[in-house]
């Protein structure tokens, strides 16, 4: 089997997806150990969460920045190794049923 071409539009759909997933659990993980150490260690610090409102718009935002800029670059990336693939002539892999 080989590989001649491959979908820019999916690819980046594809990886963008995946990577705002991963963005958003990465932030709710930080903004909950980050909650925790900034509540144990009282004054400045728990007051700088609070004023970042807990991190809720970055929990908002994050994911869709990181989504956004994944696609663009995929898509960028996609479009090279399209051109790879035409110039060596594709991909061959093995694919077992």
């Amino acid at each position: 089997m080989t590989i001649q071409k491959i979908n820019p539009i999916g690819w980046a759909n594809l990886i963008a997806m995946a990577t705002a997933i991963f963005a958003f659990l990465g932030i709710l993980l930080f903004m909950l150990f980050g909650g925790i150490l900034g509540g144990l260690m009282g004054g400045d610090a728990a007051m700088l969460g609070e004023m970042m409102g807990g991190g809720a718009i970055a929990l908002i935002l994050g994911p869709i920045i990181y989504g956004v800029v994944t696609w663009i670059f995929t898509i960028i990336f996609a479009l090279i190794m399209n051109l790879c693939l035409k110039l060596i002539g594709g991909l061959k892999i093995e694919v077992s049923e």
